[in-house]
């Protein structure tokens, strides 16, 4: 179903793109208006074919990169794997975060790095050393886990994530330049794949390891570990299969990804007050259409954004060094920072949660691949609703969601699963708008121009938020327990949302971005 939405954007954007502004052959960005002229027809259908590879090839990037989310449907496998093998007899759960932390942590120090490679090297060079990188650590992990849990939690945990986060802005910078007026849907759309990628995954996993849905069949605590040597044998190889699919994937998405001519100017719609209100009806009008961008916060007339005007070329914006004078992005920094404690304690314990009142694997693996759905159209969602309102109203109503869902996760266990399914995806839905609105938050207060440093630079709070979730994870769990972490987690998402609305990065006219 989440193949059904990618594709369904995918068509409507090649229904409505003669309409939309992109560059041309020549550099230009003309509007692809109907013509009778076959010559004509014949380049807006090449231009719309550019537009759709490109889109594709991201989504397929991104779908791969995005397999860290299925760390929470491989985890029971993973930790019964170490505990029943004797790699790491006492490992429990909880330790076991510090593998997807470690990646998180690894995203975040990439991920400023993969823009300094985008200007060097080009889109498809850097994608491909990003992505590659990820997929030889799941290929690597097949020796890791035979061996050592902290060797597992390097290249598995920290190098999975220094891949991932080269490749993971190069793509969205690539499509935004084709349609510098619709960052917000854009953006979406790419990062829908990542939300996605455990959807496909989720299910490979599972049909691999436990075909015949078996039961976890020793309990600890309140952990419950899989000991059936048919399971455990299938551990290692899974990630060789994995890999194999990653790299295969990639390699197709870098090909399809093409940047736009070097020389091309962007259209600047006139801003009248007679199409005022044609503005507030259409979602995807651009903010480049608007006047220009002002941070309240800034501590000095340096930290405006550069107009738009006529003669603009599209790579216009802050300086990285501006930009870190702003308060604005430290707001969006610190977002990101406690928001990331509730999104990785979730999406990587959510069926070892689940597994202590439900006795059916199958069933969880199904919740998580579903779950994965609401994670990748919810993206699109957020796309557009950071397109339609403002940036400050969304972030507000995003992390107000998060924290009232994981506070109230622990009512789940009352009652079984199906209020346990219609959690879990409502919490992948409204934890996924972090990846749509802070991407492009960045994109309309900082611009173009180093949007993907700038960017990763933003990302680079999971450095910090990564293993401080790890930490209190295997700390505090074994006190308070899994009631007990919701509450705390929460209160770092309560945190955001006061952030969220103290964002203020403002037009000219005095309108939120």
């Amino acid at each position: 179903m989440s193949a059904d939405v990618q594709w369904s954007i995918l068509g409507w954007i090649w229904r409505n793109k003669p309409d939309w502004d992109i560059a041309n052959s020549s550099g230009e960005i003309t509007q692809t208006s109907a013509s009778t002229d076959c010559g004509s027809k014949r380049k807006t259908i090449a231009k719309k074919l550019k537009i759709f590879s490109v889109l594709l090839g991201g989504i397929l990037v991104h779908l791969t990169l995005g397999t860290v989310y299925t760390f929470g449907n491989i985890t029971p496998y993973f930790t019964s794997y170490f505990r029943a093998r004797h790699v790491d007899s006492d490992l429990r759960y909880a330790d076991s975060e510090w593998v997807v932390s470690m990646g998180a942590m690894g995203q975040g120090m990439s991920m400023f790095l993969g823009g300094f490679m985008y200007r060097k090297l080009g889109a498809r060079i850097t994608v491909l050393i990003g992505s590659w990188l990820q997929s030889l650590a799941v290929f690597m992990t097949y020796f890791t886990v035979q061996h050592s849990f902290g060797a597992t939690i390097v290249v598995y945990g920290l190098v999975f994530g220094l891949g991932c986060g080269i490749a993971y802005a190069v793509p969205m910078a690539v499509a935004m330049k084709w349609l510098p007026n619709h960052k917000g849907l854009v953006n979406g759309v790419i990062v829908a794949g990542f939300g996605s990628g455990a959807f496909i995954f989720d299910q490979v996993q599972t049909a691999y390891i436990n075909p015949d849905n078996l039961k976890p069949d020793q309990t600890v605590g309140s952990d419950k570990y899989f000991t059936q040597d048919s399971v455990l044998d299938k551990v290692p190889t899974v990630f060789l299969v994995m890999g194999g699919c990653y790299a295969s994937m990639q390699l197709l998405g870098v090909i399809l990804l093409d940047e736009p001519p070097d020389q091309y100017s962007e259209r600047q719609s006139s801003v009248q007050s007679e199409d005022a209100t044609e503005k507030e009806k259409d979602p995807l009008l651009s903010e480049y259409d608007k006047p220009q961008l002002v941070d309240e916060f800034a501590d000095d007339t340096e930290d405006i954004i550069e107009s738009r005007n006529p003669g603009d070329h599209a790579d216009t914006g802050m300086s990285v060094k501006d930009a870190l004078k702003s308060r604005s992005f430290w707001t969006l920094w610190s977002i990101y920072l406690f928001n990331g404690q509730g999104i990785l304690f979730i999406s990587s314990l959510f069926k070892a949660y689940g597994q202590t009142f439900i006795n059916d694997d199958l069933f969880l693996s199904t919740v998580g691949s579903v779950s994965a759905l609401f994670n990748g159209s919810g993206r699109i969602l957020w796309g557009y609703i950071a397109d339609r309102f403002c940036c400050k109203v969304s972030l507000v109503f995003q992390t107000g969601t998060f924290t009232f869902l994981v506070l109230s996760f622990g009512l789940t266990s009352l009652t079984g699963k199906t209020l346990y399914t219609i959690y879990v995806c409502l919490l992948f839905l409204s934890f996924s708008g972090n990846f749509s609105l802070l991407p492009t938050a960045t994109a309309k207060a900082f611009g173009q121009k180093n949007y993907s440093i700038i960017y990763g630079l933003v990302f680079s709070s999971s450095v910090i938020t990564s293993p401080l979730a790890a930490v209190l994870t295997q700390t505090l769990k074994g006190s308070i327990g899994w009631y007990g972490m919701f509450f705390v987690v929460s209160g770092f998402s309560f945190l955001s949302l006061i952030l969220g609305w103290s964002f203020k990065v403002k037009r000219e006219d005095g309108q939120d971005v």
